[in-house]
């Protein structure tokens, strides 16, 4: 959503200064009008100017594609990456914001969930502008408001200022989301084409974790991990690709199985001089028993003598489940590939 903040778009500033004012005159006006606080009503301007600002001021050709937006990225994901985690930070000064000007959280709630629908669909409508619609930025963003109304509502108690929770404030807010809510569904559900979530994050700490652990039972100890990132292949496909000095290998997350892995694996130490047939297949078994346990079924694999890269024997098995899995082994009986197709 704020990809334009990311990328330092030189428009930004004079963009917001103008609707900081605009907005900022505005809420002056309307604070003077019904006794508003008037600090917490400006700066709320000022907040939702720069909402406005970063998500919809046009950061160049957007190649003129279909509208669309992207479901299928779970919280988690979005909130792994920088952009999600500011998605999120965005919003908690509005819902913070908002609650101490006005004193109804309901509506307030109501209100950011809005806002960033409408932001998202806008998006979504107008690809030209450079931006994409994305339902892990409306979570995040969703989250980030939330978590400014509660902490908009603390603050009031403990300022001893009266929050607005009644019948009345709960119906409102009610009928907010119905009126709001309804023309945003029907875009989304009509007009804009749903896509696939699909994208890269850095790995949290269990991440890594667990491919530093897998890296040393594949490669030994001490070998050093390079690089670890979170795919989103699409909804609930996730996978980790790990990156060492000299090989690489993908889990999928968060079960851990083992789905490829290239370099070269030593299950153990072998005679000197060429390995035969035989010893290759044992090879391949062992491997496969310790990474692939559950996830081959009976019987003996295809061989092929020359089926890999560099004279390498190539053992295919079939998978449970359908599709196959190759296991590559060289000549000193060594794993340097592993995969499912």
């Amino acid at each position: 959503m704020i990809s334009a903040v990311l990328n330092n778009n030189t428009v930004l500033i004079p963009a917001f200064l103008v609707v900081a004012v605009l907005l900022g005159s505005g809420a002056w006006v309307l604070a003077a009008r019904r006794g508003l606080p008037r600090r917490s009503t400006v700066l709320l301007a000022v907040a939702l100017a720069g909402e406005l600002v970063a998500t919809l001021c046009p950061t160049g050709p957007g190649g003129g594609q279909d509208p669309s937006c992207t479901w299928g990225a779970d919280l988690g994901f979005t909130l792994n990456a920088e952009q999600g985690q500011l998605n999120l930070l965005m919003y908690v000064p509005i819902g913070l914001l908002a609650v101490l000007a006005f004193g109804r959280p309901a509506t307030v709630a109501v209100g950011v969930v809005a806002l960033t629908g409408v932001t998202e669909t806008v998006q979504g409508l107008l690809p030209s502008i450079g931006r994409a619609c994305d339902g892990g930025d409306l979570a995040a963003n969703t989250l980030g408001g939330l978590a400014g109304v509660l902490l908009g509502c603390a603050v009031r108690l403990v300022q001893r200022r009266r929050i607005r929770s009644g019948g009345r404030e709960l119906a409102f807010g009610s009928a907010m989301a119905v009126a709001l809510g309804a023309p945003v569904l029907a875009l989304q559900f009509t007009v804009l084409e749903p896509t696939v979530a699909t994208g890269t994050s850095g790995a949290t700490g269990p991440q890594r974790e667990l491919a530093r652990r897998d890296a040393e039972l594949l490669f030994g100890p001490g070998v050093r991990v390079v690089a670890v990132q979170h795919e989103l292949l699409g909804p609930g496909i996730d996978r980790l690709a790990v990156t060492l000095e000299h090989q690489d290998f993908t889990l999928d997350w968060p079960s851990g199985l083992l789905r490829d892995v290239n370099g070269g694996f030593l299950p153990e130490e072998t005679d000197s001089g060429p390995a035969t047939d035989q010893q290759a297949r044992e090879t391949a078994d062992r491997f496969l028993a310790q990474w692939a346990a559950g996830r081959i079924t009976a019987g003996d694999p295809e061989f092929d003598p020359h089926g890999g890269e560099g004279g390498r024997r190539r053992f295919t098995y079939p998978a449970v489940g359908g599709g196959t899995v190759h296991v590559d082994v060289d000549r000193d009986s060594r794993v340097v590939e592993f995969r499912r197709d």
